[in-house]
């Protein structure tokens, strides 16, 4: 028997559901409508503004009449007077997009038929639709919901619900459980994270440790490696630069100015020359003997601008000659110099060296090269100017020409060194075959300081007459001091002019510094050491 009908409406995008439960019901725009649409879902043909009349005859709702104008249809089937309504059942009108669709309302009976297809609609669902339709707020969803919720948790067996309960339980308690072992692991992984990052830490601080370590030593093994092969880079780097010195000198009559000569060779009777009993016969101004004339060699090398430094005795050679001191005793005379020439490895030429200057009290003296264009091939050597770069015990280097022309000789074979001082007798010419076969090659040899004064360098680093000039490098790779004498009875006293007392008076011929070339070099430039001065021997 049904109690009411469940509406759901249909036009366009609108969505709509009615409850109904009057006896008779109508639908359409009028304002008498118990449902009431929208005059603009329906089409213009409806006139009188009922669509459809139903009512509720032997517990079914009937249709007992309907709008003739439209053209109305149930479940796509003619719409006839009679009909009734039954679940499901959805009525069109042809030319709209309303649609409407009904669901009567009935009561259970007691016993329902195994067989029958009969839709029913639960109590609980009755009582919410007529509770809902009778309120003020017909909020129907809402309603229902909760009625259905509340009657399947009625319907719902005790052991299910407590089955579910437990199975509720387990699963927060499983949940909980994961949740807690998860933090519980996050804790032990940060933990050990934290003792693998201090650890990693302690290893970083030991592996910088080492490597200090490990760069000092390397520091070190450099230093002495440099040390050890000091002597072969230096030769490498500045050996060109090194010259050897030639040269000869005379001495003329003071006041005349007339060459002093040798005496003239006497003849016996066979026309043979007598021998003099004295081993230096006493030079004369008069008779027409041989200009007597004096050769030297020694050791010089090339500072830049044209310049090369090398000792007095080298550029003023009669103050170191024995000779000259004798003959200054026996009569007025005065020394001149004839020639001075400077040889430089792989160079093929001789090149003229003029006199500048010599220092008054320090063994040194500037020359200048008499050519317009200094060869590339020439370096030019740094000179040190940090007083401390010079200390007892550090490592230094001679470079120079010690026994001349007959050490160069002498590392020839035998028999090619006495062929070649068979064709060229003088030293000019043995010289120069020497240079055009690249034969000038300065002895390189390296010791240490063995002690310091304040106008010269003691070491022993190995040399020999004519290496005066030839100059000392220190540990930097500048030159420190110029070679001027030589202690034949001790080996470690060789000595040096310090090379800052070079420095003025290279200034003073004219020589500029080079540009320095690191950090170190542009604290020093400019700069002169100046300490006490005390007077050494040569």
């Amino acid at each position: 028997m049904a109690t009411g009908l469940v509406i759901h409406i249909s036009s366009g995008e609108d969505r709509h559901t009615e409850i109904l439960t009057d006896e008779r019901v109508r639908i359409g725009s009028s304002e008498s409508a118990d449902l009431k649409l929208r005059a603009s879902s329906l089409p213009k043909k409806s006139t009188n503004g009922h669509l459809l009349e139903l009512e509720r005859r032997d517990g079914a709702y009937q249709v007992v009449a309907f709008d003739t104008n439209l053209e109305v249809t149930k479940n796509s089937a003619e719409f006839q007077v009679g009909d009734t309504i039954q679940d499901g059942d959805e009525v069109r009108v042809v030319g709209s997009d309303l649609i409407l669709q009904f669901f009567p309302i009935r009561s259970l009976p007691a016993v329902v038929a195994s067989g029958s297809k009969e839709t029913h609609v639960a109590p609980f669902i009755e009582a919410a639709a007529i509770e809902s339709a009778a309120t003020a707020r017909r909020d129907d969803a809402k309603v229902f919901l909760r009625e259905f919720t509340r009657e399947l948790v009625r319907e719902i067996n005790p052991s299910t619900k407590l089955i579910t309960l437990a199975i509720a339980i387990a699963l927060v308690g499983g949940v909980l459980y994961i949740g807690f072992a998860m933090y519980k692991e996050l804790q032990r992984s940060r933990r050990l994270m934290g003792e693998q990052g201090d650890q990693l830490a302690q290893m970083k601080q030991q592996s910088d440790k080492l490597n200090t370590q490990l760069t000092t030593i390397g520091k070190e093994n450099r230093e002495i490696r440099d040390s050890l092969s000091l002597a072969v880079k230096l030769r490498s780097e500045y050996g060109r630069g090194v010259c050897l010195i030639s040269g000869s000198y005379y001495f003329v009559e003071a006041g005349t100015g007339r060459p002093l000569r040798n005496p003239e060779t006497q003849a016996n009777e066979g026309g043979a020359a007598v021998q003099s009993a004295d081993p230096q016969p006493a030079l004369t101004p008069d008779g027409n003997g041989t200009i007597a004339e004096y050769e030297f060699v020694g050791s010089g090398f090339y500072v830049g601008n044209g310049f090369v430094l090398t000792n007095r005795h080298i550029a003023q050679p009669w103050l170191a000659d024995d000779r000259a001191q004798s003959l200054a005793g026996s009569i007025r005379s005065q020394p001149r110099l004839k020639k001075l020439t400077a040889y430089f490895p792989d160079y093929p030429q001789a090149i003229a060296l003029k006199f500048r200057a010599a220092a008054q009290r320090d063994d040194l003296s500037v020359c200048s090269l008499e050519m317009t264009e200094i060869p590339e091939s020439i370096p030019l050597l740094p000179l040190e100017t940090d007083p401390d770069a010079v200390a007892v015990g550090k490592t230094v280097v001679m470079m120079g020409y010690p026994s001349g022309p007959d050490r160069l000789l002498a590392i020839l074979d035998d028999a090619e060194s006495r062929g070649i001082q068979q064709r060229y007798g003088t030293l000019d010419a043995l010289l120069g075959y020497l240079a055009e076969n690249r034969r000038i090659q300065p002895l390189t040899t390296q010791g240490n300081i063995t002690d310091l004064d304040v106008r010269r360098i003691a070491y022993d680093a190995r040399t020999a007459e004519g290496g005066s000039g030839a100059p000392l490098f220190g540990p930097s790779g500048r030159v420190i001091g110029v070679n001027f004498a030589v202690f034949t009875e001790n080996q470690a006293s060789n000595f040096a002019v310090p090379i800052r007392f070079s420095i003025p008076l290279l200034e003073k011929t004219g020589w500029q510094a080079p540009p320095p070339k690191d950090g170190k070099e542009q604290e020093a430039e400019g700069q002169s050491a100046t300490r006490p001065a005390t007077a050494g021997n040569k």
